[in-house]
């Protein structure tokens, strides 16, 4: 048996199809004619720039989404700038020149800490492969008309690929290099297709027409299974296949404890396409809408019009479900080329968020004028990011309050008593909840970032990942201390970090009083399962419980053993 690190869960059964990288032999050469070879780089360039717009006519959704999102790495001018100067300056080879020139931005992708923004170093590594196999004349297998129940091998299954796969005919997928955050395990999760990754030689162990199954859930990989091993697999395929069937009745219901506690479950969502998965899962709102899909996916500084077409499109689709928007979160981590931010050595700690914005009023306004004027269209609230001190808050909603004038002289409607609220991922932020509640109408908090900066751990850092944890009694005390404060001023309180769909720490939320969970919208029918069986008063027993305790370790298997007795 293979062990892999599973993205997307489920059990599948099929026969292997390994896409092996080419081995190419890459020499440096100087050329007579650097004007010839600049042509021959672009034309294999432009070949897969067109080949990419073929794929995108066939795609919508999430898939549309991503594809964009790779097109628009293509069109920006300084990927190909440094390939085109060896050319033309040092008269290398295209080859070469490529290979060289799309690794030295690869490397500065890779170096970013923002996991999103290193993850995008595999597409341009995939638009690199892409090109040199043009100019190699290389022959690539079909996965676009694969036959059914294959299961795909690959080192790396790149976006393109991805985009191009016969998703109705994969079973399962298999790579050696990849994460969570990798497009290809969220298109897998997207279509419900079990999938591992971190298999070390799995394009060599594994050849092409192998049988084999694997279990996406835990990572395992089963090569010419047994009977026995078949038996135990389809026993487990049942299970997860009953468990999504049993979770439909939740569809369309009310989130409430046994007892009649009700909360709301609502989406996190970084696209205007993702609101069709929201729908489909029947969410109660929208309580976290990234902004900055709109800022990362465009050349330029995105206008006052291309954004309130943005913000109306989902306001419009959810049909007066709350829409809570978070206003730019960008800064050292999350870079904009047209921005020209300064590198920074802890761009956690540094300029990002609401200190960038309130110190560009022009992009701060044109994307508050763009919410206002979109509110008139639905129930769309604002929040403000990295508050982390009241100051902050009256200086934001200040210049809301310059951007209502502006609309107001010009005629232009929007909604007069819009929702204002902010993310609480600062501890000195929970520390003075009471008073920042004072001065807006909801919380919602980003245990995300609260735990790394709470911990002084960076969530991204592997070597010390394992001090990385929401079961830190200092966490959930400011948890608590935020929730409180909220209530204590009569607003409401929600939760936008990847905590709030964690099956041991639901209980404990419900019992710390959280009025709303946020999260992926896949995690939305298992979430309210899990609180349909939870009575309030016991959840609030289980709290003062973990409040008295002093490890993470402690809290962790208090949790575990509340769990397992339900």
């Amino acid at each position: 048996m293979l062990k892999g690190k599973g993205v997307s869960i489920g059990i599948s059964f099929g026969k292997v199809v390994v896409l092996k990288n080419q081995k190419r032999e890459i020499e440096k050469k100087n050329v007579d004619n650097p004007e010839q070879e600049l042509e021959k780089f672009k034309q294999a360039f432009n070949a897969v720039i067109n080949e990419t717009e073929d794929i995108i006519k066939d795609l919508n959704g999430t898939e549309l989404d991503i594809m964009q999102a790779y097109l628009m790495i293509m069109q920006d001018p300084s990927l190909i700038s440094e390939t085109e100067n060896l050319i033309k300056n040092l008269n290398y080879n295209a080859e070469y020149a490529v290979e060289e020139g799309f690794n030295s931005v690869i490397q500065i992708f890779e170096t970013m800490e923002d996991q999103y923004m290193a993850a995008r170093s595999r597409d341009i590594a995939d638009i690199k492969n892409r090109i040199l196999a043009k100019l190699f004349n290389e022959e690539t297998v079909n996965i676009s008309k694969l036959h059914p129940d294959t299961i795909i091998v690959a080192t790396e299954l790149t976006t393109s690929d991805t985009a191009k796969l016969d998703f109705k005919n994969v079973s399962g997928i298999i790579t050696e290099i990849g994460g969570t955050n990798s497009h290809t395990s969220i298109m897998a999760r997207t279509h419900l297709i079990p999938a591992i990754t971190k298999v070390e030689e799995a394009t060599k162990i594994l050849k092409n027409g192998d049988y084999i199954a694997i279990d996406g859930s835990l990572g395992e990989i089963y090569l010419n299974p047994t009977e026995e091993e078949k038996e135990k697999l389809l026993k487990l395929k049942e299970q997860i296949l009953h468990e999504q069937e049993e979770l439909e009745k939740y569809k369309g219901t009310e989130t409430k404890t046994k007892d009649g506690y009700k909360v709301e479950l609502v989406a996190n969502i970084g696209t205007p396409s993702d609101v069709e998965i929201v729908q489909k899962n029947t969410a109660e709102g929208i309580g976290l809408l990234r902004s900055e899909f709109l800022y990362m996916d465009s050349e330029n500084m995105p206008s006052e019009e291309e954004q309130f077409n943005s913000y109306k499109e989902v306001a419009e689709k959810m049909q007066g479900k709350q829409v809570i928007i978070r206003t730019l979160d960008i800064g050292g981590d999350k870079e904009l080329k047209y921005l020209k931010l300064e590198k920074e050595a802890n761009p956690f700690l540094g300029y990002r968020a609401i200190r960038l914005c309130l110190d560009n009023l022009n992009i701060f306004k044109t994307q508050l004028r763009a919410l206002l004027k979109a509110s008139n269209y639905g129930n769309i609230a604002i929040m403000f990011p990295m508050i982390s001190s009241i100051e902050e808050l009256r200086d934001a909603k200040k210049i809301l309050e310059e951007c209502k004038k502006e609309l107001d002289n010009e005629n232009i409607p929007y909604k007069k008593d819009i929702k204002v609220g902010i993310m609480i991922e600062i501890p000195s932020a929970a520390l003075v909840a009471q008073g920042l509640a004072q001065e807006c109408d909801f919380f919602s908090i980003g245990t995300n970032d609260l735990i790394q900066y709470t911990v002084a751990v960076e969530r991204g850092n592997e070597k010390i990942s394992k001090l990385y944890t929401k079961y830190h009694p200092a966490v959930i005390k400011l948890v608590k201390e935020s929730i409180e404060g909220a209530h204590d001023a009569g607003i409401f309180c929600g939760m936008c970090g990847e905590a709030a769909s964690d099956e041991l720490y639901i209980p404990l939320l419900i019992g710390l009083g959280l009025d709303e969970f946020s999260m992926n919208a896949n995690n939305i029918l298992k979430s309210r399962k899990i609180i349909s069986n939870l009575e309030k008063d016991e959840c609030i027993e289980l709290a003062k419980e973990v409040l008295r305790l002093t490890s993470a370790e402690d809290v962790e298997k208090v949790l575990k053993d509340f769990v397992e007795r339900k």
